[in-house]
């Protein structure tokens, strides 16, 4: 019996799991393994404590693996899917397949049917795929120049902003917070923790603005940082909400009916980005029919490894 095993690697979180070609047999968890955030040890070290753990629940071994499918960030950059693939090689058996974190997003939301997903943890990146198999993607290009709407995106934003109503005399609960998270204790100290190189784990602090939004309203000065919050979380929404838009009119251009699905921690723990990026992509492209479905993009990664290897053993495949 053929065993698989499917991959979301992320910038924060590594899930594995491990299935036959029924069924899933067992998961593992691990810190992120993007090669760009953490580096190649550490990435080396996440993907083997979540292939450790889910083949130990599975009583398996990791050389009775007979096809892998990793979906991981950046991976159309030959460079980092050969690294990808090399620490791979080192811990499994069998063909390896390595491709885009939207990608088994996307499959695990959509299978093989059309339809557009918009992704927001870590990073951000919308994709999309049409009933003739065209597929575009938007965003997504790194938290240097890209990743708007994005978990890092948020934090920078917040930061700036933050300290922009200070420029102007106004109290900022949210910068109090934010300095707080980092552990400074003055603006100047916050100036030079956040152009550090390398620099803070931004991403880390989306949990702070989300908390500082989500204060209930009083009439006091400490309104002020809630409102910058607010403000932040809702351009957020909005920037997501125009990666959708780029998707769709690329590969619907017909305007009808089209499926949006929405995954990732942003996502999954802002009201407020959720119904900012909603309330912006329905202006925006009033025909989109938003999906509510619990997305694994692990079991995507395992479905498409179960698949490569009925393709290959069909003949019609590597």
């Amino acid at each position: 019996m053929p065993f698989f095993l499917g991959i979301d690697g992320g910038g924060s979180k590594t899930r594995c799991v491990v299935g036959d070609d029924k069924h899933i047999l067992a998961s593992g968890d691990a810190s992120g393994c993007n090669v760009l955030r953490v580096g190649e040890g550490c990435a080396q070290s996440a993907l083997e404590a979540a292939i450790h753990e889910a083949c130990v629940a599975a009583e398996l071994s990791p050389r009775d693996i007979d096809r892998t499918c990793a979906g991981v960030a950046g991976a159309g950059r030959p460079g980092i899917a050969a690294i990808m693939r090399r620490i791979l090689s080192g811990i499994v058996s069998g063909k390896i397949e390595i491709t885009g974190d939207s990608e088994i997003a996307f499959d695990s939301a959509f299978a093989s049917g059309p339809g557009v997903i918009v992704i927001s943890g870590t990073g951000s990146i919308a994709y999309g795929r049409n009933a003739s198999g065209k597929a575009a993607r938007a965003g997504g290009w790194g938290h240097a120049i890209s990743d708007e709407g994005s978990g890092h995106w948020i934090a920078v934003a917040a930061i700036g902003a933050a300290l922009r109503a200070r420029d102007r005399g106004e109290h900022s609960s949210l910068l109090h917070d934010l300095m707080d998270a980092l552990g400074v204790n003055t603006v100047e100290e916050l100036i030079e923790r956040v152009n550090v190189n390398p620099a803070p784990d931004f991403a880390a602090l989306f949990p702070v603005v989300l908390s500082a939004a989500m204060v209930p309203r009083v009439q006091s000065a400490a309104d002020a940082g809630d409102d910058i919050a607010t403000q932040v979380l809702e351009h957020a929404g909005r920037e997501l909400a125009k990666l959708a838009e780029t998707v769709i009119h690329r590969l619907f251009p017909d305007r009808g009916e089209v499926s949006v699905a929405t995954h990732g921690g942003v996502l999954i723990s802002s009201e407020q980005v959720r119904n900012s990026f909603a309330g912006h992509l329905q202006s925006l492209c009033p025909q989109v029919r938003y999906v509510a479905r619990t997305i694994d993009p692990a079991q995507g990664a395992l479905d498409r490894a179960r698949r490569g290897f009925a393709s290959a053993a069909s003949g019609q495949g590597d």
